[in-house]
């Protein structure tokens, strides 16, 4: 009897053990499908990137274009380049004037003499003028104050210049002016006003000039040069000694040294 109850008890301990083995082996068969699906869950997203990063790298392995720099430089240095499509301009500066340089007016060739007097006058000159710029080409207007003893000399006219931006820091330029002259305060030949009545004094010219503009900021720069003028001016008036009128001419050059302060607002 007792040893069939051992025998029973044995039968009932086996079978538990089996039973209690086939649920652990479902969970970690389980587990196993759990570890290889979340394994294979997580090569996916590592696989996406892997291939998003080597796209960026990519992206950034492209060499960016290389930098020109200002193409008004000659060079790579820094380099200030005057700006802008307008300019307005004061200058100051002295200048002197020999009005009877190329051609006199002679007074008393009548009368056996030869009277040519010689006149040359010096002062400050003062001017404003106004343009636009087009790359290297400029024109504008430009107005001039010579402030001469005993007379002054008015100059209007038109400027067209070339202004080269290639060199750093300083632009040479040049220029050309097309212009009307006057008088004011008396003839270019002082003795006709004690001899003539209603004198009036006309005449024009063409300028040359070249010099040097320093680019100070984008629309600000500063420009010292030097013009020769050539200067033909016509003489009217009454002779109340011959009781008829009076006309003739002289032919001059001036030659003046410029300070200009040039505003490049647009």
């Amino acid at each position: 009897m007792i040893r069939l109850i051992m025998i029973l008890s044995m039968a009932l301990l086996v079978a538990s053990t089996v039973e209690a083995q086939e649920p652990t082996e479902a969970i970690g068969t389980a587990g196993e499908a759990t570890e290889s699906g979340a394994a294979e869950a997580v090569a996916e997203p590592v696989a996406v990137d892997e291939a998003s990063v080597g796209e960026v790298s990519l992206a950034y392995e492209d060499p960016s274009p290389p930098d020109e720099g200002d193409p008004d430089c000659l060079t790579k240095v820094y380099c200030k380049v005057v700006k802008g499509k307008m300019w307005i301009e004061g200058t100051f500066g002295p200048a002197k004037f020999n009005a009877t340089k190329f051609r006199t007016i002679n007074l008393l060739e009548d009368f056996g003499g030869n009277l040519s007097p010689k006149v040359v006058v010096k002062g400050p000159e003062y001017g404003a003028a106004i343009g636009a710029q087009f790359k290297i080409f400029s024109i504008g207007a430009r107005f001039k104050y010579a402030k001469f003893e005993p007379f002054d000399l008015l100059t209007a006219g038109v400027d067209m210049g070339f202004l080269v931006k290639r060199v750093p820091f300083v632009h040479p330029y040049a220029r050309l002016g097309l212009y009307y002259n006057t008088t004011r305060g008396g003839t270019v030949i002082p003795v006709l006003d004690q001899l003539l009545e209603n004198t009036k004094t006309n005449g024009g010219g063409a300028s040359l000039g070249v010099g040097v503009r320093v680019p100070v900021i984008k629309w600000l720069s500063v420009a010292i040069g030097f013009d020769y003028t050539f200067i033909g001016l016509y003489v009217k008036g009454f002779d109340p000694a011959e009781g008829e009128d009076f006309s003739n001419g002289t032919i001059g050059g001036e030659i003046s040294g410029t300070f200009a302060l040039t505003v490049h607002p647009i």
